[in-house]
């Protein structure tokens, strides 16, 4: 596959997964920061919460500026990005992990509506993968 075409569904991929992610996950990681923030509770459980909307949001934000990188610079430009970008990226894919094992335990335990919070930033995981394997998979050449 040529790179014209990993353009290409890089964009579906993300307009299929990574904008529900994006607006979904965003929207419950900013809530994550703000009810951490303004909870009258214990110090711990409200930091976790906070630190957890903080780490959804900066992985969004990751991966919205290295796909609109891929989408206008192609796999070069995705290559002299930052090491910290990618690290916010993989950041955001460990804060979507509890989603997944609550979403995935909640459902499997009788409740439908637990599936449902499978789609609360879990999809952006998928275009994010696909831009990593792009980062660091052996050039076209060299394959032979």
């Amino acid at each position: 596959m040529d790179e014209r075409l990993h353009k290409r569904l890089h964009l579906a991929l993300a307009l299929l997964f990574g904008l529900p992610g994006l607006l979904l996950g965003g929207t419950v990681a900013l809530v994550g920061v703000y009810s951490g923030l303004m909870q009258e509770t214990r110090l711990l459980p409200r930091l976790l919460l906070v630190c957890w909307g903080v780490a959804g949001a900066l992985g969004i934000v990751a991966w919205v500026r290295i796909g609109a990188d891929f989408l206008l610079q192609g796999r070069l430009g995705m290559q002299v990005m930052g090491r910290v970008w990618w690290a916010l990226l993989l950041l955001g894919a460990f804060a979507a992990i509890p989603a997944v094992v609550l979403g995935v335990v909640v459902g499997l335990t009788g409740r439908a509506q637990g599936f449902a919070l499978l789609l609360y930033g879990p999809p952006l995981l998928l275009p994010a993968a696909h831009l990593a394997w792009l980062r660091w998979r052996q050039p076209l050449a060299a394959q032979g």
